[in-house]
C-alpha cells in the first residue's frame, strides 16, 4: 500500500506541475481549476483503490462487485462534477473539458495498472501459501 500511495502522490504532483507548466508556457489555455482537478483525481483514485482492494480480501465475487460498483459510482461523480462546473463557469468550457478528460484518462490508466499489479501480487501470495 505504501508503494501505491507514493505512486499516487507522484501522479498527482505530475498533474499539478503540468497544470502550472501550462500556466507558464501558454497562459491563454490555463484555468484556475486545473491544479484542483489534479488533486480531485488523486483523491478519487485513492478512494477507489482503497475500496476495491479492501473487497479483494473478502472474496473474488465481492471484488468484482465492488470494482464494477465503484467504477460506475465514480463515473457518475465525475459526470456530476463536470455538469455542475460547466453550468456555473461558462467562460472556459473547452479548457475545463480537455483538462478534465486528460486527468480522467491519466487516473484511469494509473488505477487500472495499479489494480492489475495488486491482483498479480495477491495471486502470488495465495499460491505461495
Amino acid at each position: 500500500m505504501r508503494r501505491y500511495l507514493l505512486s499516487l502522490i507522484v501522479m498527482t504532483l505530475v498533474l499539478v506541475l503540468a497544470s502550472f507548466l501550462i500556466m507558464y508556457i501558454m497562459p491563454q489555455y490555463w484555468a484556475p481549476i486545473m491544479p484542483l482537478l489534479a488533486l480531485y483525481f488523486g483523491v478519487v483514485t485513492g478512494l477507489q483503490h482503497w475500496l476495491v482492494t479492501k473487497a479483494m480480501y473478502r472474496s473474488p465475487k465481492a471484488f468484482v462487485q465492488q470494482f464494477l460498483g465503484t467504477t460506475v459510482g465514480i463515473l457518475f461523480v465525475h459526470l456530476a462534477v463536470m455538469a455542475v462546473y460547466l453550468l456555473t463557469h461558462t467562460s472556459h468550457l473547452k479548457i475545463f473539458t480537455i483538462s478534465f478528460l486528460l486527468g480522467f484518462v491519466v487516473s484511469w490508466v494509473f488505477e487500472t495498472v495499479a489494480i492489475l499489479i495488486f491482483i498479480r501480487d495477491e495471486k502470488k501470495k495465495r499460491e505461495s501459501n
